[in-house]
């Protein structure tokens, strides 16, 4: 049994309430989208990103991040003959840092591409924050991707992490699903049963771990929706995903036997998902194996896996960190942007992460065509952190 921190109920908690007393336990993968979503409940009201909040994410912790992604924009955008207009679709936007460090980038340093590109952000729960005046951008709030005939990239940062995701525990050798009801006493508790979807047993039957009794999991059953909807969006270009996770194989191994979800408050990471409800941040890894397979079935062919360590030095991190000398910056000021800049290609942080590129009819070749010309690279300036970025003692 979980004891509460707070006891006044979000309506996050209310609606999960109401729906276990009106029709029975309901699925993991329900409690955490009311949770989430609900317009009482984490995103809506309490989601909160930086120093302040209850996590961080790459584009907050330094412009660096997005300054890159735009390098990999307008190589993008040459391979694609140069498109006018170019469209960025980025889902998940959040509070629109990424797309605001991208555009500051673009003007800077790719003024053709600025020119060219057309940037929509889609949230399901976006602030809708105006940018600066950018005269091309554009928000949507929509659960999915209302666009079509997109000619340039779809992209996402840490989107697909906090997809509700049906839980797992193996019981006498075979997966029952994790379901959601009140126990004696009112607290919320968890039982198990028969799964509620066949993506469970699917998504598990291939891995080669021994599950053992006990061992659990999660199954997001959304990757298949989201995937055809980024297909469906594109008429010819790429698909840029950017989230931790692991292929199946890993995700699934003894190492995880417990799951990959986590919950987070105040930048610390909580033990139940039944405490602060509606109050906490919910994420589990993403099943890369999952996203390139889907793929293929809707016409996405994987370019390359890698991490986001990599992919930013093959972008030329390497050059950006050696350009911030060039500001003529303060010590102090100058060793925070550095540090800031090292923490998106760390190895144990947020070097970890994973970076997918898929392509739709792009007509590239191999992966390293994705790659800027070493003349782009000794060209790259270094923006500066801003007070919308993660303050560094």
């Amino acid at each position: 049994m979980f004891v509460r921190e707070h006891s006044e109920q979000t309506g996050a908690e209310r609606e999960i309430r109401r729906r276990i007393s009106a029709s029975g336990a309901i699925t993991f993968a329900e409690f955490m989208e009311v949770a989430l979503y609900h317009p009482d409940g984490y995103y809506p009201n309490r989601g909160r990103i930086g120093a302040g909040g209850d996590y961080y994410t790459s584009p907050v912790a330094h412009p660096a991040f997005g300054a890159l992604v735009c390098v990999q924009l307008e190589s993008m955008w040459r391979l694609l003959g140069c498109p006018d207009p170019f469209w960025v679709v980025e889902a998940g936007a959040g509070d629109g840092v990424l797309a605001e460090d991208i555009a500051d980038y673009a003007r800077s340093q790719f003024p053709r591409l600025s020119e060219a590109a057309r940037y929509v952000a889609v949230d399901r729960v976006a602030l809708g924050i105006d940018l600066r005046g950018m005269g091309k951008f554009e928000w949507v709030r929509s659960t999915g991707l209302p666009v079509s005939g997109v000619v340039g990239c779809v992209l996402s940062n840490e989107l697909l992490d906090a997809m509700p995701v049906h839980r797992f525990e193996f019981k006498s050798g075979r997966p029952h699903e994790v379901y959601v009801e009140t126990g004696a006493d009112g607290a919320l508790v968890e039982r198990l049963d028969e799964p509620s979807t066949p993506a469970i047993s699917e998504r598990i039957s291939c891995t080669s771990m021994l599950m053992r009794d006990g061992s659990r999991g999660e199954v997001n059953a959304g990757i298949s929706s989201w995937v055809a909807d980024a297909a469906a969006a594109l008429e010819r270009g790429f698909v840029l995903t950017i989230d931790y996770g692991y292929e199946r194989e890993e995700l699934y191994s003894e190492e995880r036997g417990q799951g990959t979800l986590q919950t987070y408050y105040r930048h610390t990471e909580g033990a139940s998902p039944y405490q602060r409800v509606g109050r906490q941040d919910m994420t589990a890894h993403v099943d890369f194996t999952a996203l390139i397979e889907e793929g293929r079935q809707v016409g996405l062919r994987p370019v390359f896996l890698t991490t986001q360590g990599e992919f930013l030095s093959s972008l030329g991190y390497a050059r950006m960190e050696e350009a911030l000398r060039e500001h003529g910056l303060a010590p102090a000021k100058y060793r925070s942007n550095v540090r800031a800049m090292r923490r998106l290609i760390e190895a144990d942080g947020l070097g970890k992460f994973k970076v997918l590129v898929q392509e739709k009819d792009s007509g590239i070749r191999r992966a390293s065509d994705l790659v800027p010309s070493p003349e782009v690279v000794s060209r790259l300036g270094a923006p500066l952190a801003t007070d919308v970025h993660l303050p560094i003692s």
